[in-house]
């Protein structure tokens, strides 16, 4: 009985070891994929042919237009949420909202024109965009910040893109499919990480 019952205590722990070393060369491998993984995705994502880093790419003043129309998106969204229309870019004036408000601000970053384009533009399903060209400061940009209004059973979001052309006396253009914005030389700007903005703020 004794040889039985330490044969049984034996072949235990034999299974014991068995299923830690198992467990040990699972763990082993998922860390070792993980760090593999880790280390190929590092990085900010990689841009398309047809996007632009703002933080990389872009000069002060698009930078700076970049940032308020960021803000101003959100702003613009809520009152749209809140009313069932786009404000126009006097009304954003009257607001005091930048980039639209003509302050020092906007002197400074080139007194951009802004405009509304909407449904009397395009054919976008509810689509809409405020378009700035005619900038005054050098190397300055185009602006196209976009809504895209799309209905979800009977609620609706707006998805927000920010599109720059080098050149800015550009024509507003004719559609804002993105395939179409492309081809046409538009940029869709990828906005700052949380790393980019520390980055921008510390001045390197």
């Amino acid at each position: 009985m004794t040889t039985i019952a330490n044969t049984a205590r034996r072949g235990e722990r034999i299974e014991s070891l068995v299923v830690a070393a198992a467990v040990g060369i699972v763990a082993a491998i998922t860390l070792g994929y993980a760090f593999l993984l880790g280390t190929v995705e590092s990085g900010p994502p990689r841009l398309l042919d047809w996007q632009v880093s703002a933080f990389f790419d872009l000069g002060p003043d698009d930078q700076a237009i970049h940032s308020a129309l960021s803000a101003a998106a959100e702003e613009i969204g809520a009152m749209n949420y809140d009313f069932g229309d786009w404000a126009k870019p006097d009304e954003l004036d009257r607001l005091l909202m930048p980039p639209f408000y003509k302050d020092e601000f906007f002197a400074r970053h080139g007194s951009v024109d802004w405009r509304q384009l909407g449904a009397a533009d395009y054919t976008q399903g509810g689509d809409t965009a405020y378009f700035g060209s005619g900038g005054l400061a050098p190397d300055q940009s185009a602006y196209l910040l976009i809504f895209r209004h799309r209905h979800i059973g009977s609620a609706y979001s707006n998805q927000t893109e920010i599109w720059v052309n080098p050149n800015a006396k550009i024509a507003a253009p004719e559609a804002y499919r993105a395939e179409f914005l492309a081809r046409a030389g538009w940029r869709q700007v990828i906005p700052y990480s949380g790393a980019d903005e520390v980055a921008r703020l510390k001045g390197n």
